[in-house]
């Protein structure tokens, strides 16, 4: 009876510890946020997010979430149209004339699916 016992404490006290050698599963990126970082299509994402990092960031918040500028997170505007601010500018904006046409174009295409 004792080793019956014994036993029975054994694979207690194993299937409780649950082994041990097997690693825990890597934490994912959820999908929304992996194709946000991620180059995509035909625009270089880490780059774009370092241009929006210099240029961008203090108007609209380090989450595109909009300060003393609008929000720029899930907005409706194309990357045409985004691009055309940039350049233009708009409202208190003034265009970004120290950014080339490729750096642009794209930062805008970034922001768009942002």
């Amino acid at each position: 009876m004792k080793k019956f016992l014994i036993a029975i404490g054994a694979v207690f006290a194993l299937t409780a510890c649950g082994g041990g050698d097997t690693e825990p599963a890597p934490e994912e990126v959820p999908a929304e946020d992996a194709a946000s970082e991620e180059a995509t299509g035909d625009f270089d994402a880490a780059s774009a997010r370092e241009t929006y990092e210099s240029t961008c960031i203090g108007c609209h918040g380090g989450n595109l979430e909009g300060v003393s500028g609008p929000p720029l997170a899930e907005g409706d505007l194309t990357s045409d149209e985004i691009l055309e601010v940039i350049q233009n500018g708009k409202g208190a904006m003034a265009p970004q004339a120290h950014l080339s046409v490729e750096d642009a174009e794209n930062l805008a295409k970034w922001i768009e699916v942002q």
